[in-house]
């Protein structure tokens, strides 16, 4: 559930981080191997009294993937832009753009599938096979699932997270419940024929081509 202020949702989002393995520090110390991420010491600064973000709040980041680094953000709805083909440097997290991308739409919709009973996962393993490894030792018994890979997500959005390529998700349970959260996204969905297929998320600019 996406509650509390964007300052609120923004130290959450820290927290979980950390509680992940990231190292947080006021500056991204790459010196070592731990995924660092670096937030300025005066955040609370770029927020106004209400707790909204008044402008672009910067970080620092290394020896991390950047795709769990959006992704972790858009879980509460702060949309935040990097260098998805880098593995160290800057980054932002947009003011006046709070679940706007198509990450945050996306997790918004998966979080919809996780309250029916669903493993709903944006950048969930860096492979199919090593998510699905995943799902199989969290679920028994019937798999309900519905994730992208990195590497998926690597080919697929930009560095603000919005849709570039058509965006393949492996699933496991009801396809009409699938697409029915799916299309809260707004994005064109293509429903598989069979289970062997994925679905795909096309990107808006294909949407009736």
């Amino acid at each position: 559930m996406i509650y509390g202020s964007e300052k609120d949702r923004l130290e959450r989002v820290i927290q979980g981080l950390r509680s992940s393995g990231w190292t947080i520090s006021s500056a991204a110390e790459t010196s070592h191997n731990d995924p660092t991420i670096g937030i300025p010491e005066n955040y609370e600064q770029y927020f106004d009294d209400e707790g909204t973000l008044a402008r672009d709040l910067p970080f620092e980041w290394g020896h991390g993937m950047p795709s769990r680094i959006q992704v972790e953000f858009a879980r509460k709805d702060l949309c935040a832009t990097l260098d998805l083909s880098a593995d160290e440097g800057d980054g932002r997290i947009l003011a006046d753009r709070s679940g706007q991308s198509d990450v945050c739409r996306l997790i918004k919709a998966f979080a919809t599938l996780e309250g029916l009973g669903y493993i709903a996962e944006g950048d969930f393993a860096y492979t199919n096979s090593s998510g699905w490894s995943d799902v199989h030792e969290r679920q028994t018994g019937s798999v309900q699932a519905v994730f992208w890979n990195s590497q998926a997500h690597l080919d697929c959005f930009d560095n603000e997270g919005t849709l570039i390529d058509d965006l393949p998700l492996q699933w496991a349970g009801d396809p009409d419940v699938i697409a029915a959260a799916l299309r809260e996204t707004g994005l064109m969905i293509e429903i598989p024929e069979i289970s062997e297929m994925a679905f795909y998320v096309v990107p808006e600019e294909e949407d009736g081509a």
